[in-house]
């Protein structure tokens, strides 16, 4: 009994003096790519229950990371909120994208787990600013973080404050082109908050936009910025994590100076309204852990999806999303550390 007693006093003094950093947790993030539910406009295209109960299946795959976050393609409207984007002649000539998502559709967000969606991209105007203001409040009524055109969110993770800060090609964000300006804002958020998570949306779209090169990417006569160097003058600046968006396929990964750079997860959720042969109906659900001390990556899991019932997403048995990121990482970054597995695990090569 003298024995026991004694190994618990010499159990607590040892516990008093462990280094609290050898206990630290670390941070998980789980992202996905382009998400628009249905649509009133161009033409009235939405999802019925079935769609519904599928993409709520997602949820066992997405809920549980301090972080749960995706690129909302599109704003919620009313039936009488006025579309301001295409003319009567370009939707009936299906030569137009607006998307403009019925706001019950917010609950099928709440019930796959999103807890921060970016909404600065170049639909979240198709209804104007009423559509756009009516966005942010249906996300707050949700309790989900919407990152806005030229601004920051503030997330607690832990004890951990994180901003997490949107950019973009379109008027009032921050700009992917503006590398400058970039850094400055990136900077600044460096100084007050030990982590600091990047969301762009940027890049040419479609099949023939998968490859990653370091040159300015002009789409539909906008520069859509040139995304290496955005993303390494992001890291030089202070962030700890890229995430891209807005190409509508999956991109490389690459891991710059221990941080990882995610250049496009594709499409995840764009119903109705999306062409999705090819790469285009592809995606994927990304688990990345970083460190809480100093926010470099750790490891990450990639999750295949594919789009079904004209544009729900569904785990992909046939993993397609793990060897296009094997691909297209060999390809445009072959000296990059990342590792990835085909399991999609992913995680830094032993030196």
């Amino acid at each position: 009994m003298k024995k026991l007693f004694l190994f618990l006093i010499i159990l607590c003094v040892l516990i008093t003096f462990i280094d609290t950093s050898v206990l630290a947790k670390n941070i998980s993030i789980t992202a996905v790519g382009d998400i628009m539910m249905g649509s009133l406009t161009p033409r009235k295209v939405l999802p019925n229950e079935m769609h519904l109960n599928q993409a709520r299946k997602m949820q066992k795959y997405l809920s549980g990371a301090d972080i749960v976050f995706g690129n909302l393609e599109g704003v919620f409207v009313e039936s009488e909120t006025p579309p301001k984007k295409c003319s009567e002649a370009s939707r009936n000539a299906k030569k137009c994208f607006e998307f403009g998502m019925p706001i019950p559709l917010a609950d099928i967000l709440v019930d796959m787990g999103f807890t921060v969606l970016n909404i600065d991209n170049n639909h979240t105007a198709d209804y104007g600013e009423e559509g756009y203001l009516l966005t942010q409040d249906i996300l707050t009524e949700k309790d989900i973080y919407a990152v806005p055109k030229g601004g920051n969110v503030i997330i607690r993770v832990q004890k951990n404050r994180i901003a997490i800060v949107a950019f973009g090609f379109t008027k009032n964000s921050y700009l992917v082109s503006n590398i400058k300006h970039t850094q400055r804002i990136i900077s600044n958020l460096s100084k007050r908050y030990p982590i600091v998570i990047v969301s762009f949306h940027g890049g040419k779209e479609g099949k023939d936009a998968q490859h990653v090169k370091d040159e300015i990417e002009m789409f539909y006569g906008e520069n859509r910025g040139n995304l290496i160097a955005f993303s390494h003058a992001a890291v030089d600046a202070g962030a700890d994590l890229i995430i891209g968006h807005g190409p509508h396929v999956l991109r490389a990964l690459e891991c710059y100076k221990n941080r990882l750079i995610v250049y496009s997860l594709g499409n995840f959720y764009t119903f109705g309204q999306f062409r999705l042969s090819g790469p285009a109906g592809i995606g994927a659900i990304l688990n990345i852990t970083i460190s809480d001390q100093n926010g470099q990556f750790v490891q990450a899991k990639i999750i295949p999806t594919v789009q079904v019932m004209a544009g729900v997403p569904a785990y992909d048995r046939k993993h397609a999303a793990i060897q296009i990121f094997k691909d297209l990482t060999s390809e445009d970054f072959p000296q990059t550390p990342l590792q990835i597995a085909d399991d999609g695990t992913i995680y830094l090569k032993k030196k």
